[in-house]
């Protein structure tokens, strides 16, 4: 990785862009967006830009001081790109040359805008089309409400401080918030559906948090391949515990505050940590190398020391092999398709 992502603040600051045609229109309907304050230099506009109320309009030839205090900068006049680099580079001043990411110290990513949520893909400059692609894969995949429900749960942070037990419980409930019934009410416009289903949920993750165990297994060791079951228990997890053969990516689907520990060499040294562990009120994963069945030792040690169990089988390895060239959606639809 070359380029670092990151979100900058841009409330009220001043942002220079140079050169007042149809590139600098391009970056200034996407600076609109914010809440900065737009400088426009350049001795001729577009219409569109000397229309719009929120652009600062300098009609004069550009002047390195013009650049004191600015936030970022956008070059977009061939002849002075290579100046206003060199003048925003000694300033200190991050800059985008349109076309010139050879002078540039940031690129602007193609963006999904569902304000406050913003996803923004990047390839560095390398494949600004496939940057495109995804892009619009991505913006049809969001509903347009998805902001909403953003600020919807800002507004509850106070209460579910408040009611919901830190923790895997908060998780909980902000998992159900986002991807379940609340989120499909709120989505769909049905506010009496959405308080509704909001309540339960706040209710239900208010009580004590009751530890469980999760026995997933990681399939053939292809992070593509591991299911989006096992994914979302991996996501859960306060606590992971793996035998020696899992893979470093699928590790990096694990949430990242996660405690992870390797599983001992003897299934005593086991079942002793799940068992302490889920006792901690924490939600345990056991993630194995291959299928996990349900009926295993571990299973019945757990349900003998009275912990829930959640058995979340792999994919099997001669699936995998089947079906080499499928995404994992494909193979367990191509399943589906097979039982049916």
């Amino acid at each position: 990785m070359r380029y670092f992502p990151i979100f900058y603040d841009l409330e009220g600051r001043k942002v220079v862009v140079v050169g007042g045609g149809e590139e600098a229109l391009r970056k200034v309907r996407l600076l609109l967006k914010t809440n900065a304050r737009i400088l426009v230099i350049a001795p001729l506009l577009h219409d569109e830009l000397a229309s719009e109320p929120r652009v600062e309009w300098l009609a004069r030839r550009f002047a390195p001081d013009l650049l004191d205090g600015a936030a970022l900068v956008y070059a977009a006049d061939p002849e002075l790109n290579n100046l206003v680099s060199v003048e925003a580079k000694a300033r200190g001043i991050p800059v985008n040359v349109i076309d010139g990411a050879e002078i540039s110290t940031f690129i602007t990513p193609s963006i999904v805008d569902r304000d406050p949520v913003i996803v923004a893909i990047g390839t560095e400059g390398t494949a600004p089309v496939l940057g495109q692609g995804i892009r619009a894969r991505i913006d049809a995949m969001l509903p347009n409400a998805l902001g909403a429900l953003a600020w919807k749960a800002n507004a509850l942070r106070p209460r579910v401080a408040n009611e919901v037990p830190q923790g895997s419980r908060r998780r909980s409930f902000w998992n159900r918030f986002f991807f379940g019934s609340i989120r499909d009410a709120a989505i769909a416009g049905d506010e009496a559906g959405y308080a509704h289903e909001l309540n339960i949920a706040l209710n239900d993750e208010a009580k004590p948090s009751v530890g469980r165990v999760s026995l997933v297994g990681a399939g053939p060791g292809d992070p593509e391949l591991l299911t989006l079951k096992a994914q979302r228990k991996l996501q859960e997890a306060d606590v992971i515990v793996y035998d020696g053969q899992i893979g470093s990516g699928i590790l990096e689907l694990a949430r990242r505050d996660a405690v992870r520990i390797v599983a001992g060499n003897t299934q005593f040294e086991i079942n002793a940590v799940l068992i302490r562990e889920a006792r901690g009120s924490k939600h345990v994963v056991l993630l194995v190398s291959g299928d996990i069945d349900t009926g295993s030792d571990e299973q019945a040690e757990l349900e003998d020391n009275g912990i829930a169990v959640e058995v979340v089988p792999g994919i099997a390895a001669s699936t995998a092999k089947v079906f080499p060239f499928m995404s994992r959606e494909d193979i367990a639809n191509e399943i589906l398709r097979a039982a049916s």
